[in-house]
């Protein structure tokens, strides 16, 4: 039997979010059936999945540099998809489903698309009207991460008939056996230095718990982005006007972040907007207590008292007398953490988001 063939198209296969689950489906897809090549449009500047992805028996294309254009990347996708001829093109990255549902509609392939970040995010809000538009018209279905993002979509004007839902995956982990035997609380956050993560209200929030209990840590993990290159800047300035120098690392990039994660004793994500973040999901895999802004798709992961909690992204004071009063009590911490590592063996395994992509792929 003939083997079907799928072309992604991803904008780069760095650390991200996007890149950590294309990879992650990979690895656990069966390759009997299917052939999968994928196509990265950009470099990533901190490392990248590419032996991951080599590993998983994918094949793996970048775009040259050199092809610069919109009109040079259609040319260079063109010749390729009619070299390959694959039966699907599945784009993962928003900015890629135009290209994707162009050469569709030249090859009259069947096209998805994907929207892994809400609409309000600072990703999407950037493209011109013209772009957003192919970027959800063209394609045939419309794949995302969260039903709060489906919401969106349906708001956008696009048919529910077109958008599936699959929800992120992580690897299983150790079950929770930690100890923590620190001398100092130490809290978290993960994200580029975007305005949009809020990692001034992190840095606030650290100032707050110092108050009460002495020698806490905060730790910011993410590095600059081209498109906000004053973020760290600003946040060093917020440090240094609080004082907060002997408390507050900003560690720029991490190859292995859930190192540092598993160190920690908080996870704060204190985003304005979300899609629906592998970051609560690793906290949650390496049993780290969990708080987070109300937004997105994070009340789907987080119920709120039982296996995390969620503030307003705009809530200094519920974010910082949360973890406060939970590291005061060590019983509801660890039950807390428990239901965690629970909900992610229970709703985010990786054989589980396999199945609903191969399903997606056998559809007529």
């Amino acid at each position: 039997m003939n083997k079907k063939k799928i072309v992604f198209f991803i904008g780069q296969v760095g650390f991200g979010g996007t890149e950590k689950q294309m990879a992650l489906f990979l690895k656990n897809v069966s390759k009997k059936n299917f052939e999968f090549h994928i196509v990265v449009f950009n470099s990533s500047p901190f490392g990248d999945l590419k032996n991951e992805i080599l590993q998983s028996k994918a094949f793996l294309y970048f775009i040259p540099e050199k092809v610069n254009t919109i009109f040079k990347k259609l040319r260079y996708l063109y010749l390729f998809i009619k070299k390959i001829k694959p039966n699907i093109i599945h784009s993962w990255s928003v900015h890629d489903n135009s290209y994707a549902g162009i050469l569709g509609t030249i090859f009259n392939i069947q096209t998805i698309g994907s929207v892994r970040g809400s609409l309000r995010g600072t990703g999407f809000k950037k493209l011109n009207i013209i772009y957003k538009w192919l970027s959800l018209r063209l394609v045939q279905r419309i794949i995302v991460n969260a039903q709060s993002i489906n919401d969106e979509l349906i708001q956008y004007g696009i048919s529910k008939d077109r958008i599936i839902v699959i929800k992120n995956a992580v690897n299983g982990y150790q079950n929770y056996s930690k100890i923590r035997n620190y001398k100092y609380p130490v809290l978290c956050t993960i994200g580029n230095l975007r305005y949009n993560k809020n990692h001034e209200l992190f840095i606030r929030i650290v100032k707050s718990v110092l108050e009460e209990i002495p020698n806490t840590k905060g730790w910011i993990i993410g590095q600059p982005v081209q498109d906000e290159p004053h973020q760290k800047e600003k946040l060093n300035e917020l440090i240094r006007s609080l004082k907060m120098n002997e408390n507050i690392e900003l560690l720029g990039f991490q190859p292995e972040p859930l190192e540092l994660l598993k160190k920690s004793d908080v996870f704060i994500l204190p985003s304005y907007s979300e899609g629906y973040p592998n970051t609560i999901l690793e906290a949650l895999s390496v049993g780290v207590l969990v708080i987070a802004s109300k937004v997105g798709g994070v009340p789907e992961i987080i119920k709120s008292g039982i296996n995390g909690f969620m503030y307003n992204p705009d809530d200094l004071k519920g974010f910082s007398k949360m973890i406060i009063k939970i590291l005061r009590n060590k019983k509801k911490y660890h039950e807390v953490i428990k239901f965690g590592l629970k909900t992610v063996h229970d709703f985010h395994s990786p054989q589980k988001m396999v199945d609903r992509y191969i399903k997606v792929y056998d559809a007529k």
